[in-house]
């Protein structure tokens, strides 16, 4: 007797309806969804300026000035430009929707240059931030939020206002004393970096301000030694490089 199976017309069938689900949310999307093509320029926006679907801003480059304005008419960029088309002079960039500064600082032919201001969404500062044009110490690869011409004093602050971490650069490398704070103000890390690297010995501090960790560094930046302390104050750990790690 010859066995015949039935789940292939059953696999089939249940193809098919996927297939017809999937053709008919395309048709909705289509029908009801929003389009980008057909996004009405709002009259603050110039007609010369060119929409770029991908980032919902309009562009426009225009005696000596470029200019960004989101897709809701508000202007979002303006930095003057060079003969070549690079940012040179004071730039300022808006918060879309109210239209306060959230980054500010001056360009030198494509280059930051100077004391940048960084500031939260309701204008309150977050980074205060110093580039210098052509101290370009570290290479980058990849695209990244660094540039590698920070140079001079670095601070970053919490929303409250108060000091979250502060530092030097000097080619984009982090170098002298560095520090960073708990909200309360209290110290949660300290040490100093020397060509991006840390050097010499770190602290590290619980919330409560009791020590955490202590770490020693040589001038390569290799960890030598490593001593961890329980919330308590009393010793947890010590490990050093080509010893065995001593716990308690």
């Amino acid at each position: 007797m010859k066995m015949t199976s039935t789940s292939t017309p059953i696999k089939e069938s249940s193809i098919w309806i996927f297939v017809s689900l999937l053709l008919f949310v395309l048709l909705v999307g289509l029908v009801f969804g929003p389009c980008k093509g057909t996004v009405t320029r709002p009259s603050s926006v110039p007609k010369e300026a060119e929409y770029q679907k991908k980032t919902n801003y309009y562009k426009l480059t225009a005696d000596g000035t470029y200019r960004e304005w989101y897709e809701n008419g508000n202007l979002v960029t303006e930095v003057p430009v060079n003969a070549f088309g690079q940012p040179n002079g004071k730039s300022n960039r808006l918060n879309y929707l109210n239209g306060i500064p959230i980054m500010e600082g001056n360009f030198v032919n494509g280059d930051r240059d100077g004391l940048w201001k960084f500031h939260f969404s309701d204008g309150k500062p977050y980074i205060e931030l110093n580039y210098q044009s052509g101290n370009r110490k570290k290479q980058l690869w990849i695209q990244t939020a660094e540039l590698g011409n920070e140079t001079g004093s670095y601070q970053r602050y919490f929303h409250s206002g108060r000091l979250n971490e502060k530092g030097f650069f000097d080619g984009g490398f982090r170098t002298g004393d560095w520090v960073r704070y708990y909200p309360d103000t209290k110290v949660e890390e300290k040490g100093s970096y020397e060509n991006d690297k840390k050097v010499g010995e770190w602290f590290y501090y619980y919330p409560t301000g009791t020590k955490e960790a202590s770490e020693v560094y040589n001038s390569e930046g290799e960890l030598l030694k490593r001593v961890t302390y329980y919330p308590n104050g009393q010793l947890w750990c010590v490990v050093q490089k080509g010893k065995d790690p001593e716990c308690h």
